[in-house]
């Protein structure tokens, strides 16, 4: 086996070992698009578990200079920290993110996520993915030139209030338009 592990990394130069994430290092997320989404529930979220996932947010790109200081300004109370900001995603992919957090508007989703791809990052994006299948297919034509992983998150399907919608229409309380 071992064989097989050394010949199958003969082709890589030294060069290319740097751009491999290693156990000890962080993986490096930016912020594309600081949404209220983002503040009240990715963000929490994602700030929850990042230490013991070995994440770190270090950049938030909004075209908005509000959003870029709410977003600052949002990481400096959650974590007591500073983050960069980009004002565009070309500045965004100058600080080489491993990983991005897409919560752009809607019709940017896939167009962001092919971007994104594109750029060497793995991708977390909000649902919709895309809103029409043009945009989709651009995505995925995108995702399969790449290789790299795309979440496409549906964070109010598992929220307590869908829950409890869903309850109450399965007790069959929910008016039939035939009640007088």
């Amino acid at each position: 086996m071992a064989g097989i592990t050394l010949g199958s990394t003969m082709n890589m130069s030294a060069k290319s070992y740097a751009s491999i994430i290693g156990a000890n290092d962080k993986v490096r997320v930016g912020i594309l698009g600081f949404s209220n989404r983002f503040r009240n529930s990715l963000g929490k979220s994602f700030l929850k578990y990042a230490k013991d996932m070995n994440f770190e947010l270090f950049t938030v790109c909004d075209i908005w200079n509000r959003r870029r200081d709410e977003g600052q300004a949002w990481y400096k109370e959650q974590t007591g920290g500073s983050i960069l900001t980009a004002r565009n995603s070309d500045e965004l992919w100058e600080q080489k993110p491993d990983a991005v957090i897409i919560s752009t508007a809607d019709f940017q989703h896939a167009l962001h996520t092919a971007e994104a791809v594109r750029a060497g990052c793995d991708v977390y994006v909000e649902k919709p993915f895309a809103e029409t299948m043009d945009d989709a297919n651009f995505a995925l034509k995108a995702a399969k030139e790449t290789n790299k992983v795309i979440q496409v998150g549906s964070q109010r399907r598992s929220g307590t209030n869908y829950h409890a919608a869903y309850d109450y229409i399965k007790s069959n309380k929910t008016p039939t338009g035939n009640d007088s």
